[in-house]
């Protein structure tokens, strides 16, 4: 047997190289034991020699608990995934009374699925709130289990989150002030203090800590195990080696699905298939998206190690990408290279578990080992027990997935978990259990709504080329305005290539290009637009990469004073925009009953409007313009272009008598803004512009150039005078949410939008607040920030 010395692994990953007797086949039995001297000999001994002193697989589940042998006739729900979600999902379920009534399918066996082992990490620390929400859900699950009498590996050992740099520690404290707004007790840490906390680490290179005590640890396996012990001791159903070939779609409801031991006859559907939840949403018609893709994800275990301390914090070091812990008196280290690999890009999903353990790259993981073993020298001393390479699901925008799909109506989604199943998995089993029995979310999900995605997302080449950089980004620094670098040009608006030679530097939305600001290139000559300038023009992407004044403030000064003073011209292509129709006035009453504002205005106005649920609250803010008595065309926010256009599908007439279409592509929008707005437009159109002809809100299909049939709406989102083009690409009545509005009317809010000016700010020197950040009045917690902006105007920021 052979140590951890850093020497040792790199001649290991030598051998990889150059012991070509030894790959590929022969190889893939180097996680069945400690890597042997006689292995940097060039000689192999049996695997079965050599065992794994880390995290145990259990026994048989099918021989210690009572599983089903085919699934039953009927379910209200078929959960589809063994994993740790899965079982999440099915214990909730059989908690809240449905547990006769729900059964889990499994294709393999259960306990075979990777999700059942892991790092066991269970922290409570996020910037989004219902990722932190859902954090303390799964926490709290595995102590109430613990303290209970059932074995969840609990112990709260700590959490423990070092920062290299200055700007890692600035992330921390903005992480501590929102968890302490929240009630989480967080503590920011010198390297003294951090050496104190834990005597192991190396602490040379660390400028501050974030300590969480109340973070913690559990055995994946065991938390796992007794979840499904659970709920089959309330009567849930769970079958394992059945595998699913459809799902049975009736008038977009799911009525049943079809497995290799039976039809199930079922009312709601959860796929929890983890990397398999893609190709599981293929088997219904209409297909449900599910846009994941699987990557390469490495964690290592040791044999036990004399000294171990057994509360040893849970350790995150972001900026080195590795994160450490305490297992069976040995290490458990792992984590989230910059740039992975992605598993099974061909779509060749495998089925049983040693299908599924991918071959150690150990020139890989190599890069994460050096950081593991300078964090923490004595594990130089350590043995290896077992180095893991398996593959783990994430989604394209590396936020967890959740909800109710935008296909059907009672098809649920819990997939995207990283490799983070037991930090997340009892908070999400909870939250889609509570929704399919309540019909909502008990939590705002907006977040991590599946609606948040668009059929683009879902191109398997896309996913393949995004999923090299989505694991990085877990130990990234959340810098505003962060994007990604994989997976651009998704969607593009016909003047793309002209923003593109103008200088433009591009932010992606819902997969949408969009100019964040113009750098001037003095090498692009912006007037050749019959040449190929346009297509040979660098494609530059916007960074802020800083928590204090942005790199990009000066450009943005020069765009808003050319607003402000004179004439600019804005790309709203990526805008959602819908036209909604009938034969008749059928169209005015649905949207009278869709929309808070009266929208039951003349033939040419443009009324501003939310859409409300049964509680109040907003599922859209759009502006409707009535094109003639029964046509409105509905723009709406980029992102809300999913949300939106299932709102309306699942709300409009089911007679079909209102049609909706989704026109986003099917025009190019432009909005020419500022003072010399009608001086610059009226050289390019015969139309009346006065304010009289042509009033504020409302609208007109005009000639522009040699364009025709142009729809121009004399509105902005800046108050100041101008219109949007949507230029064709081939050239006191009843509503939903009345009575809740009126009750809030009456009773008052609990929650209030309110603008704030910051006093006291250097805004060269000082960090900028970005969004989330708590407010406090007179030393009390009253709310967080939401969009913030620098008021050009009041040279100040806003809030």
């Amino acid at each position: 047997m052979v140590k951890m010395g850093a020497n040792i692994f790199q001649n290991v990953s030598r051998q990889c190289r150059n012991l070509g007797v030894l790959y590929p086949h022969q190889l893939k039995h180097c996680h069945t034991g400690t890597v042997p001297a006689e292995y940097l000999k060039g000689t192999w001994y049996p695997p079965h020699q050599y065992h794994y002193h880390g995290q145990e697989e259990g026994p048989n589940i099918a021989s210690t608990l009572p599983l089903d042998e085919v699934p039953p006739k009927k379910a209200k729900a078929v959960v589809c995934g063994g994993g740790m979600v899965g079982t999440s999902v099915l214990y909730h379920l059989a908690m809240l009374g449905w547990s006769t009534d729900t059964v889990l399918l499994e294709q393999a066996r259960i306990g075979e699925v990777s999700s059942w082992r892991g790092s066991g990490f269970l922290g409570s620390i996020k910037l989004i709130k219902p990722e932190m929400d859902i954090l303390h859900s799964s926490k709290r699950l595995a102590q109430e289990l613990a303290e209970a009498g059932h074995d969840t590996g609990w112990k709260q050992c700590g959490g423990l989150h070092l920062a290299l740099t200055r700007d890692r520690m600035t992330h921390f404290r903005k992480m501590k002030a929102i968890a302490e707004a929240r009630g989480t007790e967080c503590h920011a840490l010198t390297p003294e203090e951090v050496s104190r906390k834990c005597d192991i680490l190396n602490t040379s290179d660390t400028v501050g800590a974030l300590w969480v005590p109340g973070d913690g640890v559990c055995d994946p396996y065991k938390l796992t195990y007794s979840l499904l012990k659970l709920a089959l001791e309330k009567g849930s159903h769970v079958v394992e080696e059945c595998q699913l070939s459809r799902v049975v779609v009736h008038d977009q409801r799911v009525v049943a699905v079809e497995t290799s031991k039976g039809m199930i006859e079922c009312d709601f559907v959860v796929n929890t298939g983890g990397m398999w939840a893609r190709k599981i949403g293929q088997m219904s018609e209409p297909r449900v998206k599910v846009p994941v893709h699987p990557a390469e994800h490495y964690f290592l275990y040791t044999q036990p190690l004399e000294g171990m301390n057994p509360m040893m914090p849970a350790i995150r070091d972001p900026d080195a990408n590795i994160y450490m812990r305490e297992f069976n008196g040995g290490f458990l280290c792992g984590g989230f290279e910059k740039w992975a690999k992605p598993s099974f890009e061909r779509g060749d999903l495998p089925g049983r578990l040693h299908e599924r353990d991918l071959l150690e790259d150990w020139d890989h993981f190599h890069v994460l080992l050096k950081q593991m073993l300078h964090r923490a020298p004595v594990m130089k001393n350590a043995v290896l027990g077992r180095l893991y390479n398996t593959a783990c699901s994430f989604s394209m925008d590396h936020r967890w997935i959740v909800g109710m799909v935008p296909e059907l109506l009672n098809y649920f989604v819990a997939a995207g978990l990283r490799s983070g199943g037991s930090s997340a998995a009892g908070g999400i089993g909870s939250m889609i259990a509570d929704w399919i029995v309540n019909g909502t979310p008990p939590m705002d999900a907006y977040d991590l709504d599946i609606l948040r995605f668009l059929p683009a997302h879902n191109n398997r080449r896309f996913l393949i080329d995004r999923v090299q950089e989505v694991p990085g980004i877990h130990y990234s620094i959340a810098y505003p305005f962060a994007d990604f670098t994989t997976g651009r040009c998704l969607r593009m608006s016909p003047i793309f290539p002209k923003l593109k030679a103008n200088g433009a530097v591009f932010g992606q939305v819902m997969g949408y290009e969009r100019p964040s600001y113009f750098q001037r290139k003095e090498n692009i000559n912006s007037k050749d637009y019959e040449g190929d300038t346009e297509n040979s023009a660098p494609f530059q992407m916007a960074f802020t990469n800083t928590w204090t004044k942005p790199p990009w403030f000066n450009y943005v000064a020069e765009e808003y004073a050319a607003c402000r003073e004179r004439v600019a011209i804005f790309d709203y292509s990526s805008f959602a925009k819908f036209d909604v129709w009938s034969k008749g006035s059928e169209v005015v009453q649905a949207l009278q009953y869709l929309c808070s504002n009266d929208v039951d205005i003349p033939v040419g106005g443009i009324i501003h409007t939310g859409m409300q649920n049964s509680y109040g609250g907003y599922e859209n803010d759009c502006s409707l313009a009535r094109i003639a008595p029964n046509h409105y065309m509905m723009i709406a926010p980029t992102i809300q272009q999913t949300r939106c256009g299932t709102w309306l599908k699942r709300n409009l007439p089911a007679d079909g008598s209102v049609v909706l279409s989704d026109v986003t592509s099917m025009f190019t929008a432009i909005c020419i803004m500022g003072p010399l707005a009608r001086n610059v437009l009226s050289e390019l159109t015969d139309v009346d512009l006065s304010t009289k002809a042509f009033p504020f809100f409302s609208f007109k299909e005009i000639d522009v150039g040699l364009a025709n049939s142009i729809r121009a709406m004399n509105i902005t989102h800046t108050g100041e005078l101008g219109w949007v083009l949507y230029i064709p690409n081939e050239k006191n009545i009843d509503f939903i949410g009345r009575e809740a509005l009126e009750r809030q009317k009456k009773e008052g809010v609990k929650r209030l939008y309110v603008q704030l000016k910051l006093q006291d700010h250097n805004p060269e020197v000082d960090p900028w607040a970005w969004g989330g950040e708590p407010i406090y009045r007179d030393d009390v917690f009253v709310g967080v920030t939401t969009t913030t902006g620098y008021g050009f105007t009041l040279n100040n920021l806003l809030y």
